[in-house]
């Protein structure tokens, strides 16, 4: 492309061929021509970056509405089965109010009833008059028990009417909490969607914009693929130079080991054979002043047969031990395996997923192809990348298009964090969750666009970290 530039502009500099009665060309008017087309050069090649910065905005701000997108479906798909659940004990609730409604106004009638049948005998007589008019003592008892079992029914009557008013009541407050909570609801679930119809039209618009700018999309992507490889190689380099100063530290630590040991051993040895010579030497003196002794005593007394004194037993040397080598305390790998799943976002601030992992055609650009070893966040501006799991700063490297970038190892694992502007770590560094490793980039030219690249790595193997994330 610049290149194609470069020659429309050649070819408008070219001098027209000299016709006669033109002025000559004087070494002034050359620089001047010169000076004119240094300046259109520049103008073309600053026109040229603009419009591919332009080009990254667009495709940047695609990439957000696309991960903004994805989100408004996941809500309005929740909201969707909240409304659905809502609706159902809307009217699983109705139709209790209605059970209950009959309910209290068949025991309304019932009791009016009962009611109404009392005064009619009470007009009649008063309850000392019914039960004195009895014939006998027996009907009289008859009639005491009878009026107090209408009594105990006509109160448990109005207990009844009472309580089922009462549930009558509560499931009609119910109900209107539940409708209320069903408004709010699909006020929500209609918010949303409009919100998602607004944000598809952008997109869409976005997108047409991008497929007409063609050769700059392409390049902006080439861009982005090649950054993304340079990194991706600069890691495998820094993983396996590690894994050979590992490889190296583990053969002179054996190395050391096993001299410790062969040395070790050698002087224990030499203990003992100086040891066992010290005891020869000891009793050899010893029998010989024995002897010298025996010798005095025999010429003072007769010599008594006596018992051959039995030689000692020589007693063997004790072994000297070693004391075995300590272990390395290295850093557990399953420990960071077995919180798979449960790791914290990696930064500070609200995230959101904007770039998937793995190989993926791109979003509404069928011909695009993306790779991508992580995965990217978009977060809010004045965030910092966070560790997250407690590991070593192994490495700290400056990329094009990544800017800082910090490895963290935790075992066998790796955790990479590309995107940091201000550095909070060093290599060497002991961090622990949640960390800060700086503070993340933030495009003044798009609106403070904040993104953090992130990468979880077995050695070489590239892990989806969506995975790794609670």
């Amino acid at each position: 492309m610049m290149r194609h530039f470069f020659l429309i502009l050649l070819m408008m500099l070219i001098p027209a061929m000299p016709v006669s009665g033109a002025k000559p060309r004087t070494s002034k008017t050359v620089r001047q021509e010169k000076k004119e087309a240094t300046r259109k050069i520049a103008r073309t090649q600053g026109k040229i970056k603009t419009n591919l910065d332009d080009t990254r905005r667009q495709l940047a701000q695609f990439e957000s509405l696309g991960a903004e997108i994805s989100a408004s479906d996941v809500r309005i798909a929740a909201l969707q089965h909240t409304t659905d659940s809502v609706s159902a004990r809307v009217k699983e609730l109705a139709d209790s109010v209605e059970a209950t409604r009959i309910h209290v106004e068949n025991l309304k009638a019932s009791y009016a009833a009962s009611l109404r049948s009392i005064r009619r005998q009470r007009q009649i007589s008063s309850a000392t008059a019914f039960i004195f008019s009895s014939r006998t003592f027996s009907e009289a008892r008859r009639r005491m028990r009878y009026l107090k079992e209408l009594g105990e029914w006509q109160t448990g009557k109005a207990a009844d009417l009472k309580e089922a008013a009462a549930a009558l009541e509560a499931q009609k407050q119910e109900l209107d909490s539940v409708r209320a909570r069903l408004s709010a609801d699909l006020a929500d679930l209609k918010k949303q969607k409009a919100r998602l119809v607004s944000a598809r039209a952008e997109a869409d618009a976005l997108i047409a914009k991008l497929r007409r700018q063609g050769k700059q999309l392409e390049q902006a992507l080439a861009e982005q693929k090649t950054q993304a490889e340079k990194l991706d190689e600069e890691l495998n380099r820094i993983i396996e130079e590690e894994s050979r100063a590992a490889a190296e530290a583990e053969r002179k630590r054996k190395a050391a080991e096993a001299e410790a040991k062969r040395k070790a051993e050698e002087e224990a040895r030499r203990k003992a054979e100086q040891e066992a010579a010290a005891k020869a030497a000891a009793e050899k003196e010893a029998q010989a002043n024995k002897k010298k002794a025996e010798k005095k005593a025999d010429k003072k007394k007769p010599v008594k047969p006596q018992e051959k004194p039995q030689p000692k037993a020589e007693e063997k040397p004790k072994p000297t031990t070693t004391p075995a080598p300590a272990k390395s305390s290295a850093p557990v790998a399953s420990s960071f395996a077995a919180a798979k799943g449960k790791l914290p976002m990696p930064v500070s601030g609200s995230a959101v997923i904007v770039s998937d992992f793995g190989r993926h055609t791109h979003k509404e650009l069928s011909k695009v192809e993306v790779q991508n070893n992580g995965i990217d966040i978009e977060t809010t501006p004045g965030a910092s990348a966070v560790a997250v799991y407690p590991g070593t700063v192994s490495m700290v490297i400056v990329m094009d298009g990544y800017h800082n970038v910090v490895l963290v190892r935790h075992g066998e694992y790796l955790t990479v964090y590309a995107g940091i502007a201000e550095l909070a770590v060093h290599k060497g560094q002991e961090v622990s969750a949640g960390q800060a490793l700086g503070k993340l980039y933030s495009d003044p030219a798009d609106g403070g666009r904040t993104r953090l690249h992130f990468e979880v790595r077995h050695e070489k193997d590239k892990l989806n970290p969506a995975d790794w994330l609670r």
